[in-house]
């Protein structure tokens, strides 16, 4: 099992910390939109701590399988000491390892593009960047960056993550799927738990493009008209 897997696993890890997690001030009450059935069920989520789920389910997963090839490297007579060390580097030891395949490379990769693109996305928005629809009272358009190419580039980077974490851990012959792991108890219930939390982002960010705009149209009037003329589609250039 090559060693060069793990900085690909460890990347794709970082790339979703950085879309589940801000350190921007959330809006006051004030700044909310009024939200829809899709926004009231992330308002949920958000309050059972769903997205924390999933930041630590993947860091747990990755975890997990840059141990199991780290062991694969390990002498078998030099495992740590004591009964706690050696127990734990053998339940790691005994899973399958799989190697990097086209799927997982592509999944990979979309899924650290998708970070990069939405870290550049939170830096451009700043202060005005939240989870939850809002206006700002120091609301402005931003027209800069991400901004010209697609007026919501923080979706179309959400999604494709969503598609490069299903290539990497739902594809046949993923870690996942092949190294043993879903047998370990309660993993089966945190894997579709952390699947669910996941797929029901992807459907709110899926539908936000419209009721953004019209949000936004209707908060910034002639300048959002200017804007949309010159950057025509939501997410995908010349598509949508």
């Amino acid at each position: 099992m090559s060693l060069l897997k793990i900085p690909l696993i460890i990347a794709s890890a970082i790339g979703i910390h950085v879309s589940f997690t801000t350190s921007y001030r959330p809006p006051s009450s004030e700044e909310k939109v009024m939200p829809t059935v899709l926004e009231s069920s992330f308002k949920w989520l958000v309050s059972f701590r769903g997205l924390e789920l999933v930041v630590i389910s993947i860091w747990a997963a990755s975890a997990a399988e840059v141990a199991n090839i780290i062991t694969k490297h390990i002498d078998p007579l030099q495992t740590p000491e004591g009964f706690y060390g050696a127990s734990a580097v053998q339940l790691v030891r005994v899973l399958h390892s799989t190697p990097i395949t086209p799927a997982f490379l592509a999944g990979s990769l979309t899924t650290v593009v998708g970070g990069v693109v939405r870290l550049c996305c939170m830096s451009t928005l700043g202060k005005l960047w939240s989870f939850q629809l809002s206006i700002r009272k120091e609301h402005r358009l931003m027209t800069s960056g991400p901004y010209s190419i697609v007026r919501h580039p923080s979706y179309t980077a959400f999604l494709l993550q969503y598609i490069g974490f299903i290539v990497m851990y739902g594809s046949p012959g993923s870690w996942m799927r092949q190294s043993g792991i879903l047998q370990v108890p309660f993993m089966k219930a945190i894997a579709a738990i952390t699947f669910v939390v996941f797929t029901a982002c992807a459907l709110l960010v899926s539908t936000r493009p419209a009721v953004e705009d019209e949000m936004m149209h209707h908060a910034m009037g002639e300048e959002w008209e200017s804007w949309a003329k010159k950057v025509n589609y939501r997410l995908l250039p010349g598509i949508y």
